[in-house]
């Protein structure tokens, strides 16, 4: 019976912020981007282009290059896509984070409070890496990305503590590297959107933020490996 419960609570989590009905003091709908939900900006605005060379690699424009992997991150979960917090039913007050190291699986995971009060965290594995096989009939290699646990209810305190952190996130860094991990972090506050993304943060803001969501979202495995 416990094991059902699970199911049930990590499916609702999952649907309520794009199928449930809008709460009565839900954000207002972001219009400008927001007709297809196939498009980058159904959860980021894209930047305006940059001309660029193109025998410079793709992450010395480390900020758009983060924005479209953080879509991608979104999309590319092998069941349900994350929801938007821009675009469709936007929730009233939303945190999320993505570790996205550059070798292996990340997580995104998501904290929410719906217009009642209630809050929850879930944490979810980024899709296996699949690397082809060397030569013709060898079996191909599957990189498996971590475990979180289920979807659960968060405390006052907890949420407190994230709406905190997030908070404290500001600035802009684009420096960048190969060998290393991405940190992306996305807030909607009353309708005031905020995205941020450091390569292996030294800010003890963001790395502290990073890492209090993998906590709370019970990815073990993650925290282990994260910088």
């Amino acid at each position: 019976m416990r094991a059902t419960a699970s199911v049930i609570l990590a499916i609702a989590v999952l649907l309520q912020a794009g199928c449930a009905r809008p709460p009565e003091h839900a954000a207002p709908v972001a219009m400008e981007g927001c007709g297809d939900p196939q498009a980058q900006a159904w959860y980021l605005l894209p930047l305006p282009a940059v001309e660029r060379s193109d025998d410079r690699p793709p992450f010395i424009d480390f900020t758009g290059f983060a924005r479209a992997t953080y879509v991608a991150r979104l999309r590319d979960l092998g069941d349900l896509p994350e929801p938007s917090f821009r675009c469709g039913s936007v929730p009233v007050q939303a945190y999320r984070f993505i570790w996205d190291p550059a070798f292996f699986p990340g997580v995104v995971i998501r904290a929410q409070r719906n217009a009642a009060g209630q809050a929850w965290i879930v944490g979810r594995s980024a899709r296996d890496f699949e690397i082809p096989a060397s030569s013709p009939g060898r079996p191909s290699s599957v990189i498996k990305g971590g475990t979180c646990a289920p979807p659960r209810a968060l405390s006052t305190q907890e949420w407190k503590a994230i709406a905190a952190a997030f908070a404290l996130l500001q600035g802009e860094d684009s420096s960048a590297g190969l060998d290393g991990s991405t940190w992306m972090f996305e807030s909607v506050v009353d309708g005031e959107q905020r995205w941020f993304a450091r390569w292996v943060p030294r800010d003890p803001a963001f790395r502290n933020t990073g890492r209090m969501m993998v906590e709370l979202a019970g990815c073990t495995d993650t925290l282990q490996g994260m910088e």
